[in-house]
């Protein structure tokens, strides 16, 4: 054995020994709505009642930037499990808490708890795993209504990292039949938002059902994986800051347009420079997601959103691959500005009558667009003026054959990767696409 082998297996025995110590040093608590208490320790046996109890109990130790902790006697401490258990936990609301080991709040096995909210102010090492978000289960009026239902990282500085959301049920509200077309606008909160502060947060694998912008990534680095985004009434995800990934997730039924009062024009997936609109955004990969405007025919109010929409640039070093996108208008991949980007393997079409066709184009409003590769695609038409050195090859002409093969191997794919039903809203990532004759 070489001493490069040695070296190495010496760096494998000791990191499984330190992931072993630190397993043999986690523990885990539990609450229980029904059966638990304040006076509980926790326990399996003697479980407290509600999350929200056991944090404004100060139970869950929570560390400053520099790791010491100001409630030092709290017995949850970094590394350790909270499983709650089905019923009504209240809000979580964590100002901050930087930790050097996840803490993570999740769903016992078997159960459904509900919580109204979700805020992680700041902090690092977090995991919200497996929980039932929304203020419609309330048992009471909450005292205020989120706009957002899970929120983390707003604040703090660089420092706060790895902040979690995962398997989580999130909406407004279950049943939106009798909405009109200004509910859909001023009743319904939005989904997730990967605040503006930190980097490294974490959606993944979460069925954000019934709201307003669906998914915001507002730090750099932040990852979108796995997630359902259905039913929405502006943009479903936004990718706004430099190094985002945004994988693997399926959106789908757009609701209200400008007909239906409401000016915002709606996209499946959105990038911009936050705060600012227009500006140079680096690094971003658009991967093996699923646009569809709308599964059904007869939905009412439904909306034409644009597919992948990213018109403000300039865009630096993108990859935008394997996306499966369906939809009634012109805008099915567009790159605006793109220099250095990658545009390859993507399917867009439109089932629908309408007049529009989505095309894959490269797009500009500075005169930027420089240096990038368009190839392996297919779709209605494609428009690369912007960039007429751009390397492009073997893009094609969609057909419905060709459409309906990409998108069920690409559904079969994420359901591999993620789960055919989705684990806390029991639902399928896809549901059947009708063609009902029934126009609203």
């Amino acid at each position: 054995m070489s001493r490069w082998d040695i070296a190495c297996v010496r760096s494998m025995v000791t990191m499984v020994s330190l992931i072993a110590a630190a397993t043999a040093s986690a523990a885990t608590f539990y609450c229980d709505p029904a059966k638990g208490s304040p006076q509980g320790d926790g326990s399996d046996q003697r479980p407290w009642r509600t999350i929200e109890e056991v944090l404004s109990s100060k139970l869950i130790q929570l560390c400053g930037k520099d790791g010491k902790p100001a409630n030092a006697n709290a017995p949850v401490k970094p590394g350790d499990v909270v499983l709650l258990r089905s019923g009504w936990h209240g809000v979580i609301h964590i100002a901050g808490g930087y930790n050097d080991q996840f803490i993570t709040i999740a769903a016992d096995k078997g159960h459904r708890p509900q919580v109204g909210w979700v805020e992680i102010g700041e902090g690092r090492k977090w995991l919200i795993k497996g929980l039932t978000v929304s203020p419609s289960l309330a048992p009471s009026a909450l005292p205020r209504s989120p706009r957002e239902l899970v929120t983390l990282g707003e604040r703090g500085g660089e420092e706060s990292s790895e902040l979690v959301v995962e398997d989580c049920f999130i909406y407004s509200v279950l049943d939106t039949s009798a909405w009109s077309g200004k509910d859909w606008v001023q009743k319904p909160a939005s989904g997730i938002w990967l605040g503006r502060h930190g980097k490294g947060h974490i959606a993944r694998n979460n069925y954000v059902l019934n709201t307003r912008f669906g998914i915001n990534l507002c730090a750099p680095e932040c990852l979108c994986e796995g997630n359902v985004v259905a039913n929405y009434s502006a943009d479903g995800i936004r990718a706004t800051r430099d190094g985002q990934i945004v994988q693997y997730n399926v959106i789908k039924n757009c609701y209200v347009s400008a007909a239906d009062g409401d000016d915002n024009h709606d996209d499946g997936i959105q990038v911009f420079l936050f705060n600012v609109g227009t500006g140079t955004l680096r690094d971003i990969t658009i991967r093996g997601n699923i646009i569809i405007a709308h599964e059904r025919d007869d939905q009412l109010l439904r909306n034409a959103p644009q597919g992948i929409g990213c018109f403000d640039g300039p865009l630096v070093n993108f990859t935008v691959e394997k996306n499966v996108v369906c939809v009634n208008h012109w805008h099915g991949i567009t790159l605006g500005d793109a220099q250095g980007c990658t545009i390859q393997d993507n399917t867009c079409f439109s089932r629908w009558p309408d007049r529009a066709k989505p095309w894959i184009m490269l797009g500009q409003k500075k005169n930027q667009a420089s240096g990038n590769t368009v190839r392996d695609n297919l779709a209605h038409s494609f428009n690369f003026k912007a960039d007429p050195q751009a390397k492009t090859e073997n893009n094609r002409d969609v057909t419905e054959a060709a459409f309906n093969r990409e998108l069920s191997g690409l559904g079969t794919f994420i359901d591999g990767k993620f789960g055919k039903l989705h684990p806390a809203a029991n639902r399928p990532r896809l549901e059947p696409v009708s063609t009902s004759a029934h126009q609203p």
